[in-house]
């Protein structure tokens, strides 16, 4: 089929993404990094983890392989770094340089700062290199009453995630989940939310999985089929990965309206945790390929060249939740009609969160804001 390794480029990987992971202590925000670095690093994927104190987070002693200088290698090849509110910035354009080929970073907000803060600075950092990823909140079923009469706070912490996980779902009756889940959905009504038990969260919900080999075991070190699988063979890895997603996918050969794509990308659909993909306007100056990455209303364009290819539009939407009816349709109605030529104000929408990419984009003007 012409085109699909040119549409699989485009839409895949691109500038790294910066996910943020809060929570109230206890809640499982630790068992979810430790899961996501089994088991992203399982297939090769390296991840970038900064914390505030090695000793505070516990990241598994099994995955250390080298300390120094306030960083630890792991022995999947991924990277976990000690960093404080001042040094956000200067770590993850470290983070994001090509010789430490990491495909997405993590940040544990405990200590670090508040929620809507700590997106402040990620999303306030001039790298094209990387990109906000969106915010990941933990809750405990299990203490949930508890914890916010003591720490009220949490309602508005939990209604600016763009993933409301709910943990330890083991550990309470199916009325108090449900009740749970109807108060996640009262104070977050778009955002998706996932029910786990340990965390276990799909990493593919989070980023994309860059698909290499892992990292061969150090000496003295467990390798990761020693990590994943008991003296019985037993597969812990697949046993937790039962916290499914949602991929809907768009095609359209036709140009879409970039007044509608943006307020698409702005206000995704309920369940939607992010949504990436190229794009076509047929609009004078604006006819290049536009890569947009969007999750939680921020959104990220940069521009190339079509090439010989034909142009189209290809996004994914990803989340939990979601209706593929509803994303479709409204995809479907961002298509460009012929009462779209006379919309010259349209591109703004898009235009607005244009940045410049890593190769240098002559587009490089804007910086990347919320809606």
């Amino acid at each position: 089929m012409p085109g699909v390794s040119t549409r699989r480029k485009a839409a895949g990987r691109g500038p790294v993404p910066v996910i943020v992971v809060a929570g109230y202590l206890g809640s499982g925000k630790t068992t979810l990094l430790n899961h996501l670095l089994r088991s992203a690093g399982a297939v090769g994927t390296r991840l970038g983890v900064l914390v505030n104190d090695f000793g505070a987070v516990n990241i598994d002693a099994l995955l250390v392989s080298a300390q120094a200088d306030g960083a630890v290698s792991l022995s999947n090849g991924c990277m976990c770094c000690t960093v404080d509110a001042d040094g956000l910035a200067d770590a993850l354009t470290s983070m994001v340089r090509p010789s430490a080929g990491i495909d997405a970073v993590v940040i544990e907000a405990s200590g670090i700062a508040e929620p809507k803060s700590l997106i402040r600075m990620v999303t306030s950092v001039a790298d094209p290199r990387l990109r906000y990823g969106g915010l990941v909140y933990v809750l405990d079923a299990a203490h949930i009453d508890q914890v916010r009469a003591t720490h009220p706070e949490i309602d508005s912490h939990v209604a600016i995630a763009d993933l409301v996980v709910v943990n330890k779902a083991d550990l309470v009756t199916a009325d108090s989940l449900r009740s749970v889940e109807e108060l996640v959905a009262q104070l977050n009504p778009t955002a998706a939310r996932l029910v786990t038990r340990e965390s276990a969260v799909d990493p593919a919900l989070l980023f994309d999985l860059a698909e290499r080999d892992a990292a061969p075991s150090r000496d003295g070190q467990l390798t990761l089929d020693e990590l994943l699988f008991d003296a019985d063979g037993h597969d812990h890895h697949h046993e937790h990965m039962h916290a499914d997603y949602e991929s809907v996918s768009f095609h359209s050969d036709r140009p879409m309206s970039p007044r509608r794509v943006a307020q698409f990308l702005e206000r995704p659909p309920a369940g939607c945790f992010r949504v990436k993909g190229v794009a076509h306007f047929d609009v004078p100056r604006h006819r290049q390929k536009f890569v947009v990455h969007g999750v939680g209303g921020f959104v990220r364009v940069t521009r190339e060249a079509w090439g010989d290819e034909s142009p189209f539009t290809e996004l994914v939407v990803i989340g939990r939740g979601l209706v593929p009816d509803d994303v479709r349709s409204a995809l479907d109605a961002a298509v460009a009609g012929p009462g779209d030529a006379d919309d010259e104000h349209g591109i703004l929408g898009v235009l607005r969160h244009e940045v410049e990419s890593a190769q240098g984009s002559p587009h490089a003007d804007r910086d990347v804001t919320s809606p």
